[in-house]
């Protein structure tokens, strides 16, 4: 089974299950769009370490992409989403009640999955990575219009939210296949490292801009500070000046926003910054992945470089 075979499978796997209660046919559709990331890297984790039957991991995959998409519901009623993969949102189509519904169903669902194809010792994993992903969505959400956020308040949110449904993935990947706990502990490290590098690509983007012309500064019009603003507000008091300007009037002052992005503009050596972040964490997931034994990394760095490398 290559990877376009299982992410289809994984597809219909997510609306088979989600479909068997009858839910809007219209929600279900939401898991036919999107990137795919975990579970791509669930099949290139278990692809590395030599899986033949790839089969097992489809009910992994999907409940990783249905949690994902759970998130993505709540996320679009708390910041009020619109648009999301090129249409409007659920929220948008059916109002918060029916987003917020949906998103509890959808969680609740992935975790059936996994208790019924999976040891508890799998459950348990994917049970405390939903937990933690919502602590720390929480966390940030207490932490919005506050241009006080430190780095390690932004790495202890961005494990959380984005990092921990990886690290569970790569390590569920290694219990499936019977690793021992060392195995299993370097894969939910490398996994957590992965996670942190595409939160931070994903935060970089938003604030430099993207060559697909995406609207640029999503983050800090919702109050959220990310690693280049933290950054940003360190090197450039002028910045630091009109963010506190923008957050005291809670997003209501667009022509601050305006020029918050000249000033980004003139930042060239930002991103070589945040680069240089990324390929420390690179480097430690290489180091990850090298001391679980019969891992060949080479079926695995296509992915790793193109979070990376990505412009969108």
């Amino acid at each position: 089974m290559n990877e376009s075979e299982f992410l289809e499978s994984v597809r219909n796997t997510s609306i088979r299950i989600l479909n068997r209660k009858g839910i809007f046919e219209d929600i279900v559709s939401e898991v036919t769009g999107g990137k795919m990331i975990r579970p791509r890297a669930i099949f290139a984790i278990s692809n590395a370490y030599g899986a033949t039957d790839s089969n097992r991991f489809v009910p992994l995959a999907a409940s990783t992409e249905i949690v994902h998409l759970a998130s993505l519901f709540h996320d679009d009623v708390i910041d009020n989403g619109m648009i999301r993969r090129g249409r409007p949102t659920l929220n948008t189509r059916y109002g918060n009640l029916i987003s917020i519904l949906a998103g509890d169903y959808f969680y609740s669902t992935a975790s059936h999955l996994v208790l019924e194809n999976y040891p508890v010792e799998v459950a348990r994993v994917f049970a405390h990575s939903v937990s933690y992903m919502t602590l720390m969505e929480l966390k940030q959400a207490t932490m919005r219009w506050n241009i006080n956020l430190s780095q390690g308040e932004y790495f202890d949110i961005i494990r959380g939210k984005t990092g921990a449904l990886f690290s569970a993935s790569f390590e569920s990947v290694g219990i499936i296949l019977g690793m021992d706990d060392t195995m299993q502990l370097h894969l939910r490290e490398a996994g957590m490292l992965f996670g942190e590098i595409f939160q931070i690509t994903d935060d970089l983007l938003d604030f430099v801009g993207t060559k697909t012309g995406k609207s640029r500064l999503k983050d800090i019009s919702e109050g959220d500070i990310t690693l280049p603003a933290i950054l940003l507000i360190e090197r450039d008091r002028e910045f630091k000046s009109l963010i506190e300007e923008y957050f005291a009037s809670k997003g209501n002052n667009k022509e601050s926003l305006d020029r918050l992005t000249s000033i980004i503009d003139k930042n060239s050596g930002l991103s070589e910054t945040i680069n240089g972040i990324i390929e420390e964490r690179r480097i430690l997931i290489d180091s990850h992945l090298s001391s679980v034994s019969g891992f060949n990394k080479e079926r695995f760095l296509p992915l790793l470089n193109s979070i990376i490398k990505r412009d969108r």
